[in-house]
């Protein structure tokens, strides 16, 4: 089941991970709403794209942008590599395609 952990239960959370890595830092992740959707726009596009999170993360706000540009753009390129080579792929039989050319002339 999925249960919502607080704080005080000293249970390790994503959210803490950050406070290490901001100690200098004013505006914290957790409390900046723009930064706190960022790190969690990197989440699901890591997820859904199946890229993975990998041993090396973005370290700071900045890069964490650039690698949610980079996962979007790489996903979008790869979608339309995986089509170009299924469309070559169902060009494959002459046989059919002059069949398939015979057929529309036909209607």
């Amino acid at each position: 089941t999925l249960v919502l952990v607080e704080e005080s239960e000293n249970v390790p959370r994503w959210i803490d991970v950050f406070e290490e890595n901001e100690q200098n830092v004013i505006a914290k992740t957790k409390d900046t709403p723009w930064k706190l959707y960022t790190q969690c726009l990197f989440f699901t596009s890591c997820t859904i794209t199946s890229v993975g999170y990998g041993d090396v993360r973005p370290q700071n706000i900045v890069e964490t942008v650039v690698c949610n540009i980079m996962v979007v753009l790489s996903g979008i390129s790869w979608a339309l590599v995986l089509g170009q080579v299924c469309g070559i792929i169902a060009n494959f039989n002459a046989d059919e395609q002059a069949f398939r050319s015979t057929m529309d002339e036909l209607d």
